[in-house]
């Protein structure tokens, strides 16, 4: 018996290091698809990117923001008069998915005057086309806006991409101009907006990580890191 739990011991230890050792290795496979994906993504509002092996195997690296409130009492200056339908106040500021966007979009300087409509409308494609794209496009889903700007106005895979880009961050300046001008009597200027990004700077931070899910060619589901 203390012989066999001897064997068990000694086995298990060997299966920790094979562990540590196949850890160890993953995480720096990992790091290479998470530069080539780093890469792929930057400048872009592609949120992630695959590459599938001759086997079969898939990886799949996804970017996302993760919105944390680092002063809540700002957050009631910064929305103001739309604050109930921004975040809810309990003993801790949860926010809704419309602020995640504007307060990611400010943190990231992603934003950019003008209008979703003024895009839509500059479009190369019919009234009938663009009738239908500003009822589809909203600018919260960039890789929906493409495949729409593709299907219904027939751009190209890299125009429609372009243009997908240009209407979400024109979809965040708007978005942003309406809490703005609600909050201050109709009005929006750069001493406004400059103050309101200072107030979401301090308000809270916004940190962009990558997830990444291998997708064995055996599996339906995949594992993810």
């Amino acid at each position: 018996m203390k012989e066999n739990l001897n064997s068990i011991i000694d086995r298990m230890a060997e299966i920790e290091q094979e562990k540590a050792a196949l850890s160890a290795e993953y995480d720096k496979l990992q790091a290479v698809l998470q530069l080539d994906a780093e890469q792929k993504l930057t400048d872009t509002k592609i949120k992630s990117v695959s590459h599938t092996s001759p086997d079969g195997n898939t990886a799949v690296v996804t970017i996302a923001d993760t919105v944390s409130v680092s002063a809540g009492e700002l957050l009631e200056s910064i929305f103001g008069k739309v604050s109930e339908s921004m975040f809810t106040k309990e003993i801790k500021y949860t926010l809704k998915a419309p602020a995640k966007r504007i307060l990611s979009a400010v943190w990231h300087g992603e934003f950019c005057e003008g209008s979703v409509y003024e895009i839509i409308s500059s479009l190369p494609c019919d009234d009938k086309a663009k009738k239908v794209l500003l009822k589809k496009v909203k600018g919260t889903d960039f890789e929906k806006d493409k495949k729409n700007l593709m299907n219904v106005a027939g751009l190209s895979e890299t125009d429609a991409s372009d243009a997908a880009y240009l209407i979400n961050e024109t979809a965040a300046w708007e978005n942003l101009c309406t809490f703005i001008r609600i909050n201050h009597d109709g009005q929006m200027n750069q001493e406004i907006l400059a103050d309101i990004t200072t107030k979401i700077n301090a308000a809270v931070n916004v940190s962009r990580s990558m997830k990444t899910k291998i997708i064995s060619a055996e599996s339906q589901g995949g594992a993810e890191t």
